[in-house]
């Protein structure tokens, strides 16, 4: 079902879980659309038809259960199945990524990370290896791993893709301020973090 959802949908239904987990630590049976849009801030419509979409069924004045709705958006995202990746980077990003804990619970298990700085080779982050960027090929070839968390300098990131993609990365994360180019069958996700804060603060008007 997840190939039948739009990227917007996507995102929306992970901001839904995220409210969803919060109720469950706080033992909140129910949950209604006009709190899930209250929260968000989007519109209750727009909550009902996401709802909708993934096959889930809510009572007249009760809801939809807490508990029903994160399991049923956990199996459509395939939260469940655990998708195994590198962080190419072992800068202070990339060791921030590596060490965040809650990516398991979301199906990612982040196994290494590789660099090009001989001083970082064979040191360890949250138990995770360092190891040589030219190494990788190999490590791909062993652990059948083709995801990729790309948080290297601007200036190299290109460079670095090009590389992953010759030693079978499929798949890539990027965090590098720049647009990758990459062969079509490739697939690439900007992670735009300037770009979200400057959106921020012109919704907000922050000066």
């Amino acid at each position: 079902m997840k190939n039948n959802l739009s990227q917007r949908a996507i995102v929306r239904l992970t901001q839904y879980h995220t409210i969803l987990r919060d109720y469950c630590r706080k033992d909140i049976k129910n949950i209604t659309s006009s709190q899930i849009s209250s929260l968000l801030e989007i519109d209750e419509t727009q909550v009902r038809k996401d709802i909708k979409n993934i096959n889930c069924k809510g009572k007249c004045k009760v809801g939809y259960s807490v508990i029903e709705l994160k399991n049923i958006i956990e199996s459509v995202l395939d939260y469940k199945i655990i998708k195994r990746a590198y962080v190419i980077g072992a800068g202070n990003l990339g060791c921030a990524l590596a060490k965040y804990s809650k990516f398991n619970d979301y199906g990612l298990e982040i196994c290494a990370l590789f660099d090009v700085d001989k001083t970082k080779i064979g040191k360890k982050v949250d138990g995770k290896e360092i190891y040589s960027l030219d190494q990788i090929k190999k490590h791909i070839n062993e652990s059948k791993i083709n995801i990729a968390i790309l948080t290297t300098p601007n200036k190299v990131a290109q460079e670095v893709a090009d590389f992953l993609v010759e030693s079978g990365i499929k798949y890539i994360w990027n965090f590098a301020p720049t647009i990758l180019c990459v062969p079509e069958d490739i697939h690439v996700w900007h992670e735009n973090l300037i770009g979200s804060f400057l959106q921020f603060c012109a919704i907000e008007n922050i000066s």
